[in-house]
């Protein structure tokens, strides 16, 4: 005999079955904004975390643990953002290093390429600003690798990090895409308007955070 399931159904006026709409609760309705603020949260800290540059990577990694738990219904407080972000400082300041060197070479190039003295200039400079954004894209990549997709850090050496978001980016390259063009639109905003870099680190952590999940949340591996 099959069980009898309420599957909250009215009738309507032809006698068919109509599904019956729910009111979404106070706090359902209120859970975009309360993501939005946190994204306004994120986005001044780890602007605040990410002022010496080699501490970005970890900044966004504390960011991206932060948002994780806040849509995982585990909300946690700064102490525990700064705390993230010193933990990841102890493990990812050698990938900011990193990115901070090919930074300054990829900028000597550009300056040279501006000069006018080298040949093939245009080629150069589109070859820099691209290898400059495939580098962000794997420190974001690596930097969301140091957090379990609940949100909790893991100490792991900046090696296994670093390699790990290279191999995120050549596996997904579909989310690398989107992280690409993330960056890029949150460089236009603060292009067309300065004080949007207090917004666009938050920004940048929730599409990683989005992308990610995107990817099937898969824990990073040892």
């Amino acid at each position: 005999m099959a069980a009898m399931v309420d599957d909250d159904r009215t009738a309507g006026p032809d006698g068919s079955q109509r599904p019956e709409r729910r009111t979404r609760t106070p706090r359902e309705r209120g859970s975009g904004l309360a993501l939005f603020a946190e994204v306004l949260l994120v986005g001044a800290l780890v602007l605040v975390g990410s002022l010496l540059v080699v501490t970005a990577p970890a900044a966004v990694a504390a960011g991206v643990a932060h948002l994780r738990r806040h849509v995982a219904g585990r909300p946690d407080g700064v102490g525990q953002v700064a705390r993230d972000a010193g933990s990841a400082l102890r493990n990812l300041w050698p990938v900011g290093l990193g990115l901070l060197a090919a930074a300054v070479l990829l900028e000597l190039n550009l300056q040279l390429a501006a000069s006018g003295l080298l040949p093939g200039a245009a080629l150069v400079r589109a070859v820099s600003l691209v290898a400059l954004l495939g580098l962000v894209v794997i420190a974001l990549r690596a930097a969301a690798a140091w957090s379990w997709p609940d949100g909790v850090g893991r100490a792991r050496p900046a090696v296994e990090l670093a390699r790990d978001g290279l191999r995120r980016t050549r596996e997904d390259p579909t989310g690398s895409f989107l992280l690409a063009v993330a960056v890029g639109v949150c460089g236009l905003f603060v292009w067309m308007l300065v004080p949007l870099v207090i917004v666009v680190p938050g920004l940048l952590c929730l599409a990683v955070v989005g992308v990610e999940a995107r990817r099937g949340g898969r824990p990073p591996t040892v």
